[in-house]
């Protein structure tokens, strides 16, 4: 009997010996968010026809000869030959139904700028709704309009990008950087308002103000530019985001004063007057 009892513990003990083995470990791989570069020019888009759907780096590189921006808009109900009319009008009253998600903005000749975009699944339409300096018309008008389709994908990445240098909200018609906002590292930017926004950055020469900016900005068509350099330097920014929809940018102003600003056109009224003649103008200080 004792010997049968002594077996038995025995077995146990090497039983629960086996059992006690550290368990296997896996190492979860953080997700690369995805990053397509798109190359503008006077006056067309190159980029790729098909994208991963989810939060994408967007790189506008300009390779033309003027600034350019690059809007994207989910298409919806909205056929892209409606888009395509009234995006070379810039008459925003006629897109509806579609989606404006953002993009990069306010890229001068020669330089890039990155923003961080959600596309959902579906198709979309870019453009440039910039100005030409030749006949006041929208870059859209002379063809820098396109399509695209954003897909769902095993490079899909669904996990917004995280904010370490606070963020700006948008509405009408005004910037609110929160007291975190520094400026300096990846900025969310949110459209709390209920109309299309943008948020152009300028940063304000030595000893100009913003009542110098309001004048070189706002001069009424076909008038002359105010005498002497630009007031205002180029400085980043993003394009058409939509009510409700809000984007990431990573930001490294250096210290000074900036200019926030939007051109968006007011939909509420008829004419569609840029946002910024109805006081959508900020300075900022950037310490």
């Amino acid at each position: 009997m004792v010997a049968v009892v002594a077996a038995v513990l025995l077995a146990a003990c090497g039983s629960s010996s086996k059992s006690s083995s550290p368990p296997s470990t896996t190492t979860t791989v953080p997700k690369t968010r995805p990053k397509i570069t798109v190359v503008a020019s006077e006056y067309k888009f190159v980029m790729p026809r098909n994208i991963p759907a989810g939060w994408v780096d967007v790189t506008l590189q300009n390779k033309g000869e003027t600034g350019h921006q690059i809007a994207f808009v989910k298409l919806n109900s909205l056929t892209y030959a409606q888009f395509k009319a009234a995006a070379s009008a810039t008459d925003l009253s006629k897109i509806k139904d579609a989606q404006f998600v953002g993009g990069p903005n306010n890229v001068d000749p020669g330089q890039s700028v990155t923003a961080t975009v959600h596309l959902t699944p579906g198709a979309y339409a870019v453009a440039c709704f910039i100005p030409a300096d030749s006949d006041g018309k929208p870059h859209a008008a002379h063809g820098m309009i396109g399509q695209v389709t954003a897909v769902q994908s095993a490079a899909s990445d669904d996990e917004a990008p995280t904010a370490d240098a606070g963020k700006v909200a948008l509405s009408e018609f005004t910037f609110v950087p929160d007291a975190a906002f520094t400026g300096q590292g990846t900025v969310e930017i949110d459209n709390v308002g209920n109309q299309v926004h943008e948020m152009i950055i300028m940063k304000l020469a030595d000893g100009k103000t913003l009542t110098d900016a309001k004048k070189f900005l706002l001069a009424p068509p076909g008038s002359p530019a105010p005498a002497g350099a630009p007031p205002l330097t180029s400085a980043g920014g993003i394009v058409g985001l939509g009510p409700h929809q809000k984007m990431f940018e990573t930001l490294s102003l250096t210290p000074g004063k900036y200019v926030l600003a939007c051109f968006f056109p007011d939909t509420s009224k008829p004419g569609g007057i840029p946002h910024a003649l109805e006081g959508m103008l900020k300075e900022i200080t950037i310490s």
